[in-house]
């Protein structure tokens, strides 16, 4: 993909910390105003594919929600399990 050079105004003491942030984790200021931008092109996408989908306003999900949001009653692991058995044959 061709890269095209872009000038900002940046306040000088943001600019100052975020190129130490950046050193630090061995990255660049281009790249992570790349990665910001992504990061907002995606979201419209996600939401025009949710509002398309008639799904409403998704929001963020934490690894330690996901739990909370499955239904009650099931054993995943003893779904697979059972899964499994059937595929191979062995009890």
């Amino acid at each position: 993909m061709a890269k095209k050079k872009v000038t900002l105004s940046i306040d000088e003491d943001l600019l100052s910390e975020v190129k130490k942030l950046v050193a630090l984790e061995g990255s660049t200021l281009s790249g992570i105003v790349e990665e910001y931008l992504e990061g907002l092109v995606f979201e419209r996408w996600i939401r025009e594919l949710c509002d398309s989908l008639d799904l409403g306003e998704l929001e963020p999900t934490s690894e330690s929600e996901i739990p909370l949001g499955r239904p009650k009653g099931l054993n995943a692991a003893e779904i697979v399990r059972e899964l499994r058995e059937g595929r191979t044959g062995f009890s």
